[in-house]
């Protein structure tokens, strides 16, 4: 089989270009071919926690009796009802915590919520002091999301005239001779460089002073775990600070402690509070979680 390099025959290229031209005039406009007419306006969906109260929700008072307990934040209700991830707020202070909610096998007397120690720090409930606390489920779901309308598409047929820059005229040149002349133009150009420090006192300090205040974040410590011993505590602190985390104790109490907690921060960065994050439960604490 040998390929012909040369140019194609006169007729060939003639008769494909009539071709060509019939096609284009058969061929009906489209909508996405016509400049003026506007882009529709779309739209996706997103997973996220939608509280469900009617699927259980309860506000009454809860009791932590001040012991540790285990499996992170959770809460205990006396009533028929399957395992849920909940969303628990305390009504008085207004704090509010992700956790799980189990039925409480035994109604003892008193409050009917249970808390466990870590929700109960989360919270802000001082042990044994009965609290107001509010519970409704979570579920995951799918929630739509608009899709801002697309520019409109500039007609190609259109044109721009170029912008013209508009040049101040120049200084009339001093007469032959003149040093008055010459003293003045050294004048005016002085008077157009701003002194030493003019840039810094133009922009006042207090115009950033509220820069800091809007990146805050909300939550800016980890709260890693709760000891009743405060060696153990200090024993996380090391481990902590060994993996490049910095972290220190916590009593519950001033002047006679009972519980320590381990927790890390404050941290400025989003970001890096995450990565903390990452590593703490790369440690095998699972159960940390932000706070403020």
């Amino acid at each position: 089989m040998r390929l012909h390099t040369g140019k194609p025959p006169l007729k060939l290229v003639a008769m494909a270009l009539v071709l060509g031209l019939a096609a284009c005039e058969n061929t009906p406009a489209t909508p996405e071919s016509t400049p003026d007419q506007p882009a529709t306006q779309g739209g996706t969906s997103v997973s996220r926690d939608v509280e469900r109260p009617d699927v259980f929700s309860v506000s009454e008072k809860a009791l932590w009796d001040g012991r540790p307990s285990l499996g992170g934040v959770w809460v205990a209700y006396p009533a028929n009802i399957d395992p849920e991830r909940v969303i628990i707020r305390n009504v008085a202070n207004g704090k509010s915590v992700i956790g799980a909610l189990f039925r409480r096998e035994r109604d003892n007397p008193g409050p009917k919520i249970q808390l466990s120690s870590d929700a109960a720090v989360a919270l802000g409930v001082i042990a044994g002091t009965p609290t107001e606390i509010s519970i409704v489920v979570l579920r995951r779901e799918e929630v739509a999301v608009d899709v801002p309308e697309a520019a409109p598409v500039a007609d190609p047929n259109m044109t721009i005239p170029p912008r013209r820059a508009v040049q101040a005229p120049p200084p009339a040149p001093p007469a032959e001779g003149s040093a008055a002349g010459l003293a003045a133009i050294v004048e005016q150009t002085l008077d157009q460089v701003p002194a030493a420090g003019a840039a810094a006192e133009a922009t006042p300090p207090a115009a950033h002073e509220g820069l800091g205040a809007l990146f805050r974040l909300r939550k800016p410590y980890i709260q890693i775990s709760t000891f009743e011993d405060e060696a153990a505590a200090n024993a996380l602190v090391e481990e902590l600070a060994a993996a490049g985390v910095q972290a220190l104790t916590q009593g519950n109490d001033p002047e006679n402690p009972t519980l320590w907690r381990v927790v890390s921060g404050p941290y400025e960065k989003r970001a890096e509070r995450s990565a903390q994050l990452r590593i703490i439960r790369g440690l095998g604490y699972t159960d940390a979680f932000f706070f403020k």
